[in-house]
């Protein structure tokens, strides 16, 4: 791969994340009401919208441009075809529960880029892997770490965090991701990659249920700009009482995107415990009860 190209990548995703930006500052701009919709728009709006019209036009250029210099055909025509699809609606948004917009032309070119962006840096496969390999292997790294049995989710992520800091050389602990009316916080940020780690720790079945509805909100915060791509939920359960399938199954039924991967962890718990602990009549009543 050229160094030209490898620099109109790289100018294409600082694009991407200044238009994200601009999505981010129409958020709280948008007409609450059919009263408001009908009001004619700030000039701060129209500003905004400008602004989001010039970077729009410049990312489907830019990228056409890869795709031509890669000798792409099928990619170049289909993104000739995607922009005039859009080329009446570019600016369009949708407002997802007042917590972020979506701009399909946005989106769709965003994609477009996304199949690209994998060929040039296929490092970032092999990188990816890895990193879903440790993260599979939790419950190895928490009982060599002298903890077979965790009491809390940030005692599970301290010790994963020592592997990952060998592996990456630019781990970034408890990340933020601002948004308008929220923080989110993934457990790490992996910038090289563009990998965001999200951990939830389910002690029981019930708990298991309501880390999953957690989940879903962060679905809607982690969305895929600020330079980051692929989202890792990594839910560590206790014992065995959830099934990966059963978990993911779940989660298509709530359409978080290809972007999104599902990490299951057991952690052996009760076994574990049964294990280190001297038998007593009342704990062989607490296992017959599990």
């Amino acid at each position: 791969m050229g160094t030209e190209e490898q620099m109109l990548a790289e100018s294409i995703r600082t694009t991407i994340s200044k238009t994200s930006d601009v999505l981010w500052r129409l958020l709280p701009l948008q007409p609450r009401s059919m009263e408001e919709a009908k009001e004619d728009p700030t000039d701060e709006l129209i500003d905004l919208d400008c602004e989001l019209s010039d970077y729009l036009k410049k990312l489907y250029r830019d990228v056409a441009i890869l795709a031509e210099r890669m000798q792409l055909p099928l990619l170049c025509r289909k993104i000739s075809e995607t922009f005039n699809e859009h080329r009446d609606t570019l600016t369009h948004v949708r407002n997802h529960f007042d917590e972020y917009l979506e701009c399909p032309s946005f989106r769709d070119i965003r994609d477009v880029f996304n199949s690209i962006d994998v060929m040039i840096d296929g490092k970032d496969i092999s990188s990816v892997a890895v990193l879903q390999n440790i993260l599979e292997n939790t419950r190895k790294i928490l009982v060599n770490a002298g903890i077979p049995v965790p009491n809390s989710e940030k005692e599970i992520y301290a010790a994963v965090g020592k592997v990952l800091n060998y592996a990456f050389h630019d781990v970034i602990p408890q990340y933020s991701l601002p948004r308008p009316l929220k923080q989110y916080k993934p457990e790490f940020a992996i910038k090289s990659i563009k990998s965001l780690v999200e951990y939830k720790f389910a002690r029981n079945e019930n708990d298991l249920k309501l880390k999953v509805d957690e989940l879903y909100t962060d679905t809607r915060g982690y969305v895929n700009d600020s330079g980051y791509s692929t989202f890792f939920a990594v839910i560590y359960c206790h014992d065995q009482y959830a099934h990966i399938e059963k978990v993911k199954r779940e989660f298509q039924t709530s359409e978080i995107g290809p972007h999104w991967r599902i990490v299951l962890v057991h952690g052996g718990g009760a076994a574990q415990r049964a294990f280190n602990t001297e038998p007593r009549p009342s704990d062989d009543c607490e296992h017959e009860k599990i």
